[in-house]
């Protein structure tokens, strides 16, 4: 099996007809197969309107009932850019720019499915109707100052952000 692009992750679905874990793969099979263990690569957006910021209510675990920055994984073939504005109109209903790149969270330990590194950038609202949709139950903004607890990492990523005062 050829395969350029794709993460070891995805090459050990097909070849072994289960998701990818280390209990279920040794790490002879890997080598075997040729397969490499990567992080996963997820997006995150931070968009303010009126001091206030967007969040979403996760529908589906982890951190079900949770609120986020909305986000998720960047697709085969798809940048990074493309990536966050794909994910906040699916889950927002919003059109959104990317004004700049705010940073990169790779702690091994931010995402309780695995090594997920998340590229966060700063968003601008350039147009759409704000409804909840695909993975979100909700979505809101919130007052800088009376955020509610929120999933994965995102209470650190949105301290740096207000540390580095970007509004």
């Amino acid at each position: 099996m050829k395969c350029l692009s794709i993460s070891g992750k995805l090459i050990a679905l097909n070849l072994f007809g289960k998701r990818y874990c280390k209990k279920i793969i040794r790490k002879r099979d890997l080598k075997r197969y040729k397969l490499y263990t990567t992080p996963a690569i997820a997006v995150d957006g931070i968009v303010v309107k009126d001091n206030k910021i967007l969040l979403i209510k996760r529908k589906n675990d982890p951190f079900k009932g949770y609120y986020a920055l909305p986000g998720g994984f960047v697709e085969c073939g798809e940048t990074v850019e493309n990536a966050i504005i794909r994910e906040v109109r699916e889950e927002t209903g919003l059109e959104v720019e990317v004004k700049r790149l705010f940073g990169v969270y790779s702690s091994p330990n931010r995402d309780p499915r695995g090594h997920v590194i998340s590229i966060v950038f700063i968003l601008e609202i350039v147009g759409g109707k704000l409804k909840a949709g695909d993975d979100a139950k909700d979505v809101k903004f919130f007052e800088l100052n009376n955020l509610p607890k929120l999933a994965f990492d995102h209470n650190n990523i949105l301290e740096d952000f207000l540390s580095h005062k970007f509004l």
